[in-house]
């Protein structure tokens, strides 16, 4: 067990290496295959500069060769697609549902939503077309692995999510939630379902006021002031994709 649990945590923190690329690549209309380089002086990075969390441990956190300063998303987005890796593994394999097709569809779901989430949080932009590539492969794995009857409610739980975004864009002319928000919304309900969609959902909005509040108290934001929505629906998603059946049964529990 441990063995897979190291391999899964190498195998996480290279694809977040990947995720990086794609997050910085994507939104300058770059394209993510060639060299790896330093943003700053442009120099061309080996090997010892792209070993995933270490090299930026072993280097300060600056290029190897102008010295400059990284950014921490490096390592936070290498360390958590590991973790989020070596958690889906281990989350499986505890409620016996562990197999090659579902932790691979795991594994692209947690990349996909890493993306999402950094991308919104620097660029306030949500990428559309991974949400729409991910809900399109997870329409297709609830086709061929759920039950006629749990198809059709992530279908619909995708549209009332979807809807549910709309709405409140609508009300708020945009200045509430953006149309990306909509997207993301339709790809929690066809990913989690109706139940556990309402779960993710409310923890988005949970996290995110407690957030906002926070910053608010420390003076980095004022009240009216937006901040991306996007890093919560995740959190909330994750969540509920990992959690939602002890939540929802400790939550019955007090009532």
């Amino acid at each position: 067990m441990f063995f897979w649990i190291f391999v899964l945590f190498i195998l996480g923190s290279a694809v977040g290496s990947f995720l990086n690329v794609v997050v910085d690549r994507t939104t300058q209309g770059q394209s993510i295959l060639g060299r790896s380089y330093c943003d700053y002086c442009r120099a061309t990075l080996g090997v010892v500069d792209l070993i995933p969390i270490l090299s930026f441990t072993a280097l300060s956190g600056r290029c190897r060769h102008c010295r400059k300063k990284l950014s921490w998303q490096y390592p936070i987005v290498e360390g958590l697609s590991a973790f989020l890796f070596v958690l889906a593994f281990w989350v499986l394999f505890l409620a016996g549902q562990l197999s090659i097709i579902t932790l691979l569809y795991y594994f692209f779901l947690i990349s996909i939503l890493i993306v999402v989430a950094v991308v919104d949080f620097k660029y306030s932009l949500v990428p559309t077309t991974l949400v729409f590539l991910a809900s399109l492969v997870s329409l297709f794995y609830n086709y061929f692995f759920l039950t006629s009857g749990q198809f059709v409610q992530s279908v619909l739980a995708a549209f009332g999510a979807a809807i549910f975004f709309l709405v409140i864009v609508l009300l708020t002319r945009g200045r509430g939630m953006g149309e990306g928000d909509v997207v993301l919304g339709f790809l929690i309900g066809m990913v989690l379902g109706l139940k556990e969609s309402v779960l993710a959902i409310f923890l988005a909005f949970l996290i995110g006021a407690v957030i906002s509040l926070f910053l608010i108290t420390l003076g980095k934001k004022h009240f009216g002031q937006t901040i991306p929505f996007a890093p919560f629906l995740v959190t909330g998603l994750l969540i509920s994709l990992f959690w939602s059946k002890e939540i929802i049964n400790w939550y019955l529990m007090l009532y």
